[in-house]
C-alpha cells in the first residue's frame, strides 16, 4: 500500500496530551507536535519521512508508539522503519487496562521493560487515573515505580525488591503446582493399579470357585451312578441234576 505522502511527509499522530518535538533536517526549529485538548481523540501533524527515520535512531518514540501513524499505513511505515517487534507499541487504551490488571503476565512485561519512555507514559497514567478516583492495584503501582528506578540505575535490580519478591512467589506457586500435579498423577497411577489388582484377584476367586463346583458335580455325579447288577447263582443240586443229565445223554 502507498503511503499517503505530501511532500515527502506523512501523517504521525499524538494520543495524548503531553506535546512531542524532536530535531528536522528541514527546519530549524525542529517537529512539534501539540498534545491534544480533552474534547480531542488525537492531533495529526505531518512529519517529513527522513525526518521520522532519524529520530528512530535516536529514541523510541515511535517503538513504543508514543507517537504513532495512519492506522491503516502504520505496518507499512514499521517496515520502512525496521520495527518488527510491535509488542510494546501500545495506545493509552491498552496501557491503561494493563495497569489495572495485576496479573503476574502484566508484571513480568513491565519488569521486563527497557524503554524509559513507555514507563514515563504508564507513570502519567497512574498519576491520571489516580486523580480521577481509580482504585489501581499497589503491585503494579510499586512494579512500574520499581522498574522505573532500574533503568535510571542501568538496569541494576536491586536482591529485595517488590519485583523479585513477586516474581519468586509466583516461582515457588509454579513450583508447588507442578508437585501437587506430579503427586495427583501418580496417585492416579496407584489407584489404576489397585483398581488393575483387585479385578486380578477378583477373576482368580471367581476362578477357584468355578473349579471348586466343577469338582463338587463330578462328586456328586460319581455318587449317584447305580452299580450294575450280579448275574444270579445256581445252586449245588441243580448244578448236579443238569450235569446227570448230560450223562445220561
Amino acid at each position: 500500500m502507498a503511503l499517503d505522502s505530501l511532500n515527502g511527509k506523512i501523517k504521525v499522530y499524538n494520543y495524548e496530551m503531553s506535546p512531542v518535538g524532536f530535531p528536522s533536517q528541514h527546519n530549524i526549529q525542529g517537529v512539534f507536535i501539540r498534545g491534544r485538548d480533552e474534547e480531542e481523540s488525537f492531533v495529526v501533524e505531518r512529519v517529513a519521512l527522513d525526518d521520522i527515520e532519524s529520530e528512530n535512531t535516536k529514541s523510541d518514540l515511535f517503538r513504543v508508539g508514543r507517537l504513532r501513524f495512519d492506522p491503516k499505513e502504520e505496518d507499512e511505515v514499521y517496515k520502512l522503519l525496521g520495527i518488527e517487534d510491535k509488542s510494546n507499541i501500545k495506545t493509552d487504551k491498552e496501557l491503561s487496562a494493563i495497569l489495572q490488571d495485576d496479573s503476574i503476565e502484566n508484571i513480568k512485561w513491565i519488569s521486563s521493560l527497557k524503554s524509559s519512555t513507555l514507563l514515563s507514559r504508564m507513570k502519567t497514567l497512574l498519576f491520571n487515573m489516580e486523580r480521577n478516583g481509580l482504585h489501581l492495584p499497589q503491585t503494579i503501582v510499586s512494579v512500574v515505580t520499581e522498574r522505573n528506578s532500574e533503568l535510571k540505575n542501568g538496569g541494576k535490580r536491586h536482591e529485595n525488591s517488590e519485583i523479585n519478591r513477586i516474581l519468586e512467589a509466583e516461582k515457588k506457586k509454579n513450583e508447588e503446582n507442578k508437585l501437587h500435579s506430579i503427586v495427583e498423577q501418580l496417585s492416579k497411577e496407584v489407584e489404576s493399579l489397585k483398581k488393575e489388582k483387585e479385578e486380578k484377584d477378583k477373576t482368580l476367586q471367581d476362578s477357584q470357585v468355578a473349579i471348586q463346583d466343577l469338582l463338587k458335580m463330578v462328586n456328586d455325579l460319581k455318587n449317584t451312578t447305580p452299580a450294575p447288577a450280579a448275574s444270579p447263582k445256581r445252586s449245588n443240586s441243580t448244578a448236579k441234576r443238569t450235569s446227570a443229565n448230560s450223562k445220561k445223554e
